[in-house]
């Protein structure tokens, strides 16, 4: 059985990673921009298309992450169930950021920064969303949230161990997204109670 703890570095690496590589093609499409090789609007579609596409992997790594973790935990042989993608509501969202952060190249704002930010923000959230919803899939009805290696206050509170009897931390209900915030990598962890997947 893989610990909770070991889950938790496991994701953090691959929302890292994927966050990380998304945030070096931004930054390349910005250098194109910078050199005039991508015009404004070119650089507003590429940002939204790369953003679209790094969250659909993310959700593709959620989605066999989550069924690791349930197979880990329980000892199953189950198989990753597939994404169901919400891409025009993702190309629809992420084109109007990406035109906002194109609408400040020209300006004083910091945009190699807002770029990191969206680029590291959106793969953790897409995996983190997309590992409840294959629990929940997969039949596990709650999950426990685990922290990543640099909490912040809110997500300490989050995991709300202080209503655990086992004081672990809180179990959420699968059928709810997870609260989270910009920068958030915590992991969602299949609740176990009694050797059974609450």
């Amino acid at each position: 059985m893989i610990s909770s703890a070991n889950l938790a570095a496991r994701f953090e690496l691959l929302v890292d990673k994927l966050g990380g590589e998304a945030a070096a093609s931004a930054m390349k499409a910005y250098s194109a921009w910078q050199s005039g090789l991508l015009s404004t609007d070119g650089f507003a579609q590429l940002i939204g298309d790369l953003l679209a596409n790094v969250n659909t992997h993310a959700r593709a790594a959620g989605d066999i992450f989550a069924t690791v973790a349930v197979n880990s935990q329980l000892g199953m042989n189950l198989v990753p169930l597939g994404v169901v993608t919400t891409a025009d509501v993702d190309l629809e969202r992420l084109g109007k950021a990406a035109t906002t952060i194109a609408a400040a190249l020209d300006t004083e704002a910091d945009v190699p920064m807002q770029l990191e930010r969206i680029a590291r923000n959106e793969p953790a959230h897409a995996a983190q969303q997309q590992v409840v919803v294959s629990y929940e899939r997969h039949g596990v009805k709650g999950y426990r949230r685990h922290t990543d290696a640099d909490p912040c206050e809110l997500c300490k509170w989050l995991v709300k161990a202080h209503l655990d009897p086992e004081g672990i931390g809180y179990i959420y209900p699968t059928s709810k997204p997870m609260h989270r915030h910009t920068g958030c990598k915590c992991t969602p962890v299949p609740a176990i109670k009694g050797g059974e997947l609450s």
